[in-house]
């Protein structure tokens, strides 16, 4: 009974509309309390903590950006490094270029397969090549016709050249020092110093041989000239003294055979002494060509005068049998120096022609003089049987001849006569005959060119 009206009180109760009001208004009071404090709570709670690094806004998106841009940046400075390595090396391949392309001395880099890689204009110019890059040393070095090193061994061709070139690619042989004679592919014949040296990479494997090339032509000739001086020289001393000496008893034995030439009804003793006294007279010829040869002597301290070149070898010739060709010699061609040692050289070589002429075959020479800047060039030939190769190198030297009669000092003379003049000499002879060039600086005002058969 007692929860019956229980029941019925609380179900009263409930269905009461104004007890559902209040207890409603109660229910929202007490959430709304609830939410309040939950508020200042969270309120309090975020003024009281550190703040935190807020993430960027768009989320994931944004970060993706971030790290997209930091990709770049590196890629643009990694750039920025490689072109001011590409600058670097640009800068240092022009200072490169350009010293090589200015180096008096030829530059030429061979691979390890033998072939040019790199020249420089003075190589170009030395070997005689316009463009040589990617010929093979072979082809390169076919025009050296001798090869000395420095131990003074020498060996013919360019064979050597290739075994120590192939010697210092394979072995890495260090730098080797050479003295090459070159025949250009346009026939001009060279004197060159040649060094080769390996070049290796930082780890000292062979890359290659670089070549360093001088033309020392001028140089190998003038220390010729200056060799044969110095022989020249020695040989005038030593022979002076003999010479006086030589003549002094000619001068007796002429004087005796003019005694005799004197004697009455004596036509055998005449005759003898007429024998002796061209004797002497030959001989003193020949002491005398000696004398002048081995007298000192300075183109400075000579009269230096102009004088007419063509009447000059017209004079000589005329003690000469030879037929002179002067239509390339003008009337007013002037040669400055001593005339006298001129007239010398000149004669000798007209005699020089004339005995050499073949049989049969009147001795013919030929004169031209031209101008070549400041020099004056004359050019003589002739048309006699020629001077072998292997007496061409030793015409200058004193007392070489080929002719019973000969004394060996004519061409002697001509070479002293034009060094001392400061002037050179060179030779050609072929089966068709012989030339002589000679050249003059043009503080004398005239080069000079002969030629004649020896």
């Amino acid at each position: 009974m007692v929860y019956a009206s229980v029941d019925a009180a609380v179900i009263k109760l409930l269905t009461n509309p104004i007890f559902m009001r209040m207890a409603g208004t109660l229910v929202i009071f007490v959430g709304a309390v609830l939410f309040f404090w939950w508020i200042s709570r969270r309120l309090r709670a975020q003024l009281t903590k550190p703040p935190e690094p807020r993430p960027a806004q768009g989320g994931g998106v944004d970060f993706s950006l971030a790290a997209y841009q930091g990709v770049i940046q590196k890629y643009r400075e990694q750039e920025r490094l490689r072109d001011e390595e590409r600058q670097r090396a640009v800068a240092t391949e022009k200072v490169n270029t350009a010293v090589l392309s200015q180096l008096p001395s030829g530059v030429i880099l061979f691979n390890r397969l033998g072939l040019v890689q790199q020249a420089n204009p003075a190589a170009k110019g030395i070997f005689g090549y316009a463009s040589p890059l990617g010929l093979h040393a072979r082809d390169l070095f076919k025009g050296i016709t001798a090869l000395r090193s420095a131990d003074a061994s020498a060996e013919s061709g360019s064979g050597a050249m290739l075994k120590t070139l192939n010697g210092c690619i394979a072995n890495g042989q260090p730098a080797q020092r050479l003295e090459a004679d070159y025949l250009t592919p346009q026939g001009k014949a060279r004197v060159l110093g040649i060094t080769l040296s390996p070049v290796r990479d930082p780890q000292g494997a062979t890359l290659g041989v670089a070549c360093l090339t001088s033309d020392l032509t001028e140089i190998s000739d003038l220390a010729r000239q200056m060799r044969l001086r110095e022989d020249l020289a020695l040989l005038g001393e030593m022979s002076a003294g003999i010479a006086h000496e030589f003549k002094n008893s000619l001068a007796t034995i002429s004087g005796y055979a003019q005694m005799l030439r004197q004697e009455p009804d004596a036509g055998t003793v005449h005759n003898f002494a007429a024998k002796i006294a061209d004797e002497t007279a030959s001989l003193t010829r020949v002491v005398t060509d000696f004398l002048n040869f081995a007298r000192p002597q300075s183109a400075e301290n000579a009269l230096s005068e102009p004088t007419l070149l063509r009447a000059l070898i017209e004079e000589c010739a005329q003690n000469c049998a030879v037929e002179l060709d002067l239509s390339g010699c003008l009337p007013t061609v002037m040669i400055e120096g001593d005339a006298t040692a001129w007239r010398q050289a000149f004669s000798n070589l007209l005699r020089n022609s004339a005995e050499a002429a073949r049989p049969g075959v009147p001795a013919q020479v030929s004169v031209i003089a031209e101008h070549e800047q400041n020099q004056l060039r004359i050019t003589v030939r002739d048309n006699g049987c020629g001077i072998s190769p292997a007496h061409l190198e030793k015409i200058f030297i004193p007392f070489f001849t080929t002719k019973p009669q000969g004394t060996g000092l004519g061409l002697a003379l001509v070479h002293r006569i034009v060094t001392l003049h400061g002037g050179s000499i060179k030779v050609s002879s072929t089966d068709g005959g012989t030339e002589f060039v000679f050249t003059a600086p043009s503080k004398i005002g005239a080069a000079v060119t002969a030629g004649a058969t020896g």
